[in-house]
């Protein structure tokens, strides 16, 4: 289940049911009013403990080890990490990673610790970014990044957007129920190409946005070096 940020909790499937219910007879009308009220009085419950926990609900939709609620000492399940699939620390970091990737594909993962369906899926991308070693994983907390997500435009989560040196290429929003969609993306934009020139990192925009918000800070004009050389929007 995919989480909304603007709209907050997205559950769909009341009015689908209604509709396929509408052109029975009546007795069988009857039972899925039924079980429309049932559905009614599970969201409420659910939405209930949502509230009630904070978002902290267990996910069954994995049973990893590193997906399941952590003993005492062990680090939550988004604390997760390898040499290939690490935590963005801030703007500054991830404009540093994208500019010093070189030819390599970037797959900046958005998650968020209160998101169900991201934990879910995390122990997949975990697993995918150890066997696709000629990939760069990043992920990145919505949490703690909020501001970077609104200016890169993230608005659902679990999110994936791909960088090549020549920039953004591709963006999409993936779950466990779609993990194929990340698969495609990895086999399409993953071959790396023969000549794909200086390494573009973030986009033009994106990085003005970024030092709108005073998330980086840029020494000089963008698209320019301090050789007043053409380059591809280095941030300093």
């Amino acid at each position: 289940m995919a989480i909304f940020l603007r709209n907050g909790l997205h559950l769909s499937g009341i009015k689908e049911f209604a509709r396929e219910n509408y052109f029975l007879g009546p007795s069988s009308r009857a039972v899925g009013q039924a079980n429309e009220f049932n559905f009614r009085t599970t969201r409420i419950e659910l939405k209930r403990q949502i509230r009630s926990t904070g978002w902290q609900l267990r996910c069954n939709s994995n049973d990893s080890d590193h997906v399941k609620n952590p003993g005492k000492g062990s680090p939550n399940w988004w604390e997760m990490a390898h040499d290939n699939y690490r935590e963005i620390l801030s703007a500054d970091d991830l404009v540093e990673s994208l500019k010093n990737a070189g030819d390599k594909l970037v797959v900046l993962h958005f998650y968020s610790p209160s998101c169900c369906g991201c934990r879910a899926l995390h122990p997949k991308v975990f697993q995918i970014a150890e066997t696709h070693q000629e990939a760069i994983f990043l992920k990145v907390n919505q949490q703690v990044h909020k501001s970077l997500c609104d200016t890169l435009i993230v608005h659902v989560l679990p999110f994936f957007q791909f960088y090549r040196a020549q920039g953004r290429i591709h963006s999409f929003s993936c779950t466990l129920a779609t993990i194929n969609k990340l698969k495609d993306a990895l086999k399409k934009h993953g071959i790396k190409e023969s000549d794909p020139g200086p390494s573009k990192g973030s986009e033009e925009g994106e990085l003005l946005n970024l030092a709108s918000i005073k998330e980086i800070k840029l020494n000089y004009p963008v698209g320019f070096s301090n050789n007043n050389e053409d380059f591809a929007f280095y941030a300093a």
